[in-house]
């Protein structure tokens, strides 16, 4: 049996445990092709398919969309995304743009199944298939390979894990290779030509102009967006409420190490109000369960609750961190404490925080080693440390202005990325 076969075998077996999935299983029968999909009123054909895993890829989207938008390009775009919260954040981007020339709809990405990807391709027919960061389905790129689609691949990233599960998918992925691709890092270009394995494609001799180079990660430009964004919201902490401390994008595999952690950090700092914000909201029953346990008060924010001294609030809803961080005096950010690669610690700091983390940062590294080395954010080597670094940043950490000075310094050499990834995209739009 060829791999090919095998591929789609192993799909069609697969869906029946897939519909019972967590977060697959959320709206299931819209990953199967409906008869409306990919929207209502869509065009004939899509100039541009924009795909992106989840909520963090999710927020680039908008970038780029900028970007387009600054050009004032006349374009329809599909956006997909694997998650129901990467379909929250691409919405705002949707309706920001509701009023220009770019003309953006929204769904999931169907399963790969390459017969049900085929179908999906002809009904998009995109002239552009463009997949953020590291979304490498052999049945969407065949699919758009054969409706004569140019295949870019953006921001990408891969991690060495990742990187072990795609050298076996390589059978299939070489022959799909992209017409470009933009790593964010050295070590990120080299993992995906090892992947494709195209000749000519050495790293070594690639120009900022070759089809695959690098680019700045845009992620620097969203911290940079964010700051023009919350510039007139920001306000100075109101001394009548109680210090906040925040455990932000917590994930299922720390949450037996934080338990002791939060008994801690509320007996040491009794005068404080601890925050936690799980990565994934169907962990809030576990949460809950956990604190009633452990006998801590603790309320959720969508009943109304605000930090109170003493007490723990849960923070139950997705793209609301920013609000969380605006309120916060000191942060701990999730998928660090074990082996995850790390969450978004950059994001706190463009709010005037220098954020803690653990030993687990693979998925960040491209922020560079100086973000340590200046004191914008630190990381503990386990629980006892971590919590040490909270309770003191809770009492001493410096003015948010002088932060986000230090990160405007730090930004400014890194920026560029959305412009970049945008100039390849009408490149490869324009007419042959």
């Amino acid at each position: 049996m060829s791999m090919s076969l095998l591929y789609s075998v192993l799909w069609k077996a697969a869906r029946p445990f897939l519909r019972l999935h967590k977060r697959l299983g959320e709206d299931f029968a819209e990953r199967l092709l409906p008869a409306d999909w990919p929207a209502a009123n869509a065009p004939s054909s899509y100039s541009l398919w924009l795909h992106s895993a989840s909520g963090g890829e999710a927020y680039l989207v908008r970038e780029i969309a900028r970007e387009l938008a600054a050009r004032a390009v006349d374009l329809d775009i599909l956006c997909t995304s694997c998650t129901r919260q990467g379909l929250d954040v691409l919405r705002r981007t949707q309706a920001e743009f509701s009023r220009g020339p770019l003309r953006l709809d929204l769904n999931y990405l169907p399963l790969d199944d390459p017969a049900l990807m085929r179908r999906a391709a002809r009904r998009v027919k995109p002239r552009v298939l463009a997949l953020l960061e590291t979304e490498l389905w052999p049945g969407l790129l065949k699919a758009c390979r054969e409706q004569g689609a140019k295949i870019l691949i953006l921001n990408a990233r891969m991690s060495a894990s990742s990187f072990k599960g795609y050298r076996l998918l390589r059978p299939l992925l070489r022959p799909l290779a992209p017409d470009a691709l933009l790593a964010v890092s050295r070590e990120d270009l080299e993992r995906f030509c090892a992947v494709f394995g195209a000749p000519g494609l050495e790293p070594a001799a690639l120009s900022p102009d070759a089809a695959y180079a690098l680019m700045p990660n845009i992620k620097f430009d969203r911290l940079c967006a964010e700051k023009t964004d919350e510039a007139q919201k920001e306000a100075a902490p109101d001394p009548a409420l109680p210090l906040v401390l925040a455990l932000a994008s917590v994930r299922k595999e720390e949450e037996s190490l934080l338990q002791p952690l939060l008994a801690g950090l509320l007996a040491k700092a009794p005068d404080c109000a601890l925050a936690l914000a799980p990565r994934h909201l169907h962990r809030l029953a576990a949460w809950e369960r956990r604190l009633s346990a452990m006998r801590l008060p603790y309320t959720r924010r969508s009943l109304g609750g605000e930090p109170q001294a003493g007490a723990l609030l849960l923070w139950d809803s997705f793209g609301d961190l920013p609000l969380l961080y605006r309120r916060a005096r000191a942060v701990f950010v999730g998928g660090s404490l074990a082996p995850l690669g790390g969450q978004n610690f950059l994001e706190p700091i463009a709010h005037g925080l220098r954020p803690c983390i653990g030993p687990y940062w693979d998925n960040f590294t491209w922020a560079g080693r100086e973000i340590f080395d200046l004191g914008l954010a630190f990381r503990a080597r386990n629980v006892a440390e971590l919590e040490s670094l909270l309770l003191k940043e809770l009492r001493t950490a410096p003015a948010q202005a002088e932060v986000k000075a230090l990160l405007a310094a730090y930004l400014e050499q890194r920026r560029g990325g959305a412009r970049k990834a945008a100039e390849l995209l009408l490149r490869a739009l324009k007419p042959a």
